[in-house]
Order: structure tokens, then sequence, then C-alpha cells
């Protein structure tokens, strides 16, 4: 489904405010997680703004393998991750969206009462070689809606598709084509927000981009053909990471199948 030029003008005038709605309704509502609401959306865009700028664009096995050894490490003396994304480059969408999430769940930690366990920590470092729905970032970097799924299984946040709700600081996965799983052509990004350029609408987001890397960038929303935006308001639920089955198997069978978008709202609980 392409973005419509009503739902777009739409999206212009009330993008400011639909967003705090769903926040406050989501809020009153949840009964999963009825810790009070984080603008976790703050620490996403803090977090950006210390990221490296460029670096190239490639994600063969090779740059899969030194994300997870050189750019997100495990110090068991220190029990922490330790983050240096600049050691990834050249890097791909994914890990780069990762890192900020990474880096975002540390920033609230330094603000929260609440922490995630040196367990669940543990569980969040990107391990060399990990398939696709396996573990925290097997699943974040699997084909179709892996974050979005993560998210929606911990409890942690909220998904859905309305771009008048979108506020700066959302995750969202962009779909090229309607195809979802094996034969999909997508993107993991950092949500920035809508723009004009050259009499088109613009949706602008940041993440390592084809061919520059790291950065900011924008496309036509008449291109987009499907968006699952994802935002995190209960940052503590990662916590619940060691419940998670070791496998997500829908996630795995993106990369041999493809999926139909109604699918991907009922296992994701997109609104």
């Amino acid at each position: 489904m392409r973005y419509g030029w009503f739902a777009i003008l739409l999206s212009l005038l009330l993008l400011p405010t639909a967003g705090a709605a769903e926040l406050k309704r989501h809020s009153a509502t949840s009964r999963t997680h009825p810790a009070p609401v984080v603008n976790f959306n703050t620490y996403v865009l803090q977090s950006i703004r210390e990221m490296p700028t460029g670096g190239g664009y490639a994600a063969t096995p090779e740059d899969v393998a030194r994300a997870a050894e050189e750019a997100v490490v495990w110090s068991n003396q220190e029990q922490r991750l330790k983050l240096s994304p600049q050691k990834a480059a050249p890097t791909f969408c994914s890990a780069a969206v990762y890192m900020v999430l990474l880096r975002s769940l540390q920033r609230w930690e330094s603000h929260a009462a609440q922490r995630l366990s040196p367990t669940a920590w543990e569980l969040l470092d990107m391990k060399s070689n990990q398939p696709d729905g396996t573990g925290v970032w097997g699943r974040v970097n699997a084909n179709g809606p892996g974050l979005a799924k993560l998210v929606h299984d911990l409890g942690a946040g909220i998904n859905f598709r309305d771009i008048r709700q979108a506020q700066q600081g959302d995750f969202l996965k962009i779909f090229w084509s309607d195809d979802i799983g094996a034969a999909e052509r997508g993107h993991l990004v950092v949500y920035l927000g809508l723009e004009k350029k050259n009499g088109a609408i613009c949706l602008k987001y940041w993440s390592a981009n084809k061919p520059g890397g790291y950065g900011v960038k924008s496309a036509p929303l008449s291109r987009m053909h499907n968006l699952i935006f994802t935002r995190i308001i209960a940052p503590q639920q990662f916590g619940r990471a060691a419940g998670l089955p070791p496998h997500d198997r829908w996630l795995e069978a993106m990369q041999q199948r493809t999926f139909t978008f109604s699918e991907v709202q009922q296992r994701c609980g997109i609104r």
C-alpha cells in the first residue's frame, strides 16, 4: 500500500499531536508494564548525535562479524557493553540502528531508578554468526519486522503504521515494495520527520545508508509501500530478554518465504 496524497497532507497537519495522544492512550490501558511513560525518543535522538558520520555501507558476512566482534563488546570484568560504532564501518542499517538502541538504553539507565541486570545486558550483545531470529540481535537483524516483533514480544513499546502518530526518534522499518520476507527490499531507520524537497513530500531518517554509511537521508514518501513505526515506552522490559525463546521461528522463516502484511500486523500487534 502506498501512502496517498490525502494521508500525506493529514500527516503534516496532525503529526505534532497525534503521537502524544497515542502514548497517553497506551499508558492508560497497558496491563503488562504500568510504569510511568518514559520519553525514550529523547535518548534515541541524543544517541544519534554521538554516532559517527560516513564510513560506507556494506552488509557482507565479514561486515556483520566485524560489528559483532569489534563495535559491540561485552566486558565480563566491567559487566557492561562497550560500544565503538566507528569500528563497524562500513556497516549496514540494522547494525547501525541496533547500536543506537543499545546506547539509548544506556542513557536511560543513567537517568532511571531501574537497571537492566548484567545477564540481560549480556543477552543484548551482538554475537558473531548469530542467525536471523536467534537471540536478541538475531531478531533485530532478521528480514521483515524484526525489531517490531522483538519489542512487541517483550512488551517494551508499541508498533503502528499511521504516520500521523509518528514522532522524531521512533524506530521505523521501511518496505520499498509489497514483498515482506525472502524477497523484500527494506530499510531499518530512525524516523526524523517529514520535509518537502523538489515539490515532493519526503520522509527524513537516520541510519547506515547506501552508499555513504552513517548519516541522515530522505526519500519520497510515495516510494514507500509499507511503514512500521516502533516506539519504546517501557525500556525496562528489555530485562525480560532471558525469557524469550532461543529462536523466533517465524522470523527465521522470513529468509525462505514471503509473508502478508496482515500476518505481520497480527504477529507484531501493529495498530
